[in-house]
């Protein structure tokens, strides 16, 4: 199957799984929450010239991860391994980002970053208690990731690499959403918003991967 087939194939995927969410059709959106990332997974070791490419390969090992934390959230009980998923996740998609384009800190990106990550801690503190040191750590390393894929994205001419700063922005988006609406407020709508904009992320990444050939 050509590549642009294999990606409406996951907006297809995608797209059914939030429906089922939004309908408490329960099943079907396990297994449709798990196809779609395992299908973005499939994207770049299907596409991607992965032997010869240090960016590719962590952000495979890095979307791994996050299909763990996928099957670990349905579960209220392992909330946390979930958190831990994601962050070792963020890992990776820290160690692609830094191989193709070194570390860079740059406070116009980094204060912006920190400031909606401070405001979020605030925001949900009150009632994080067992969970504040995961939930601490886990925007430590989301906001290093943030800064870093945004970096890469303005710093970089490869095409490659041209949503790498929107799919940062978007799983970071994802996550404040969630943790808003477990640990300060229920709102409805927040599946939408979860899901719309992590598998965008992950697609994005996913996507990148696929196109570089370095």
């Amino acid at each position: 199957m050509p590549l642009k087939g294999f990606k409406y194939s996951i907006v297809l995927t995608a797209i059914t799984a939030i429906l089922s969410d939004y309908f408490s059709l329960t099943i079907f959106y396990f297994i449709l929450k798990l196809l779609t990332t395992s299908l973005i997974i499939l994207m770049p070791l299907l596409y991607a010239s992965v032997k010869n490419s240090l960016f590719a390969k962590p952000i495979i090992i890095g979307l791994i991860f996050c299909l763990i934390g996928d099957f670990s959230l349905l579960f209220e009980d392992y909330f946390t391994i979930g958190l831990i998923s994601f962050l070792i996740g963020h890992i990776f998609f820290i160690r692609a980002f830094t191989v193709v384009n070194g570390w860079h800190w740059p406070l116009k990106i980094g204060i912006p970053l920190t400031f909606i990550a401070g405001l979020l801690l605030c925001l949900t503190y009150p009632n994080l208690n067992s969970f504040f040191i995961p939930v601490l750590l886990y925007i430590i390393f989301i906001v290093i990731m943030s800064w870093q894929g945004i970096f890469l994205q303005l710093s970089s001419s490869n095409e490659a690499f041209k949503s790498v700063g929107y799919a940062v922005s978007l799983f970071m988006f994802s996550d404040g959403i969630l943790a808003l609406n477990k640990f300060y407020i229920h709102f409805s709508l927040s599946g939408l918003l979860i899901l719309s904009s992590y598998w965008l992320a992950i697609f994005f990444l996913g996507e990148a991967a696929s196109n570089d050939y370095s």
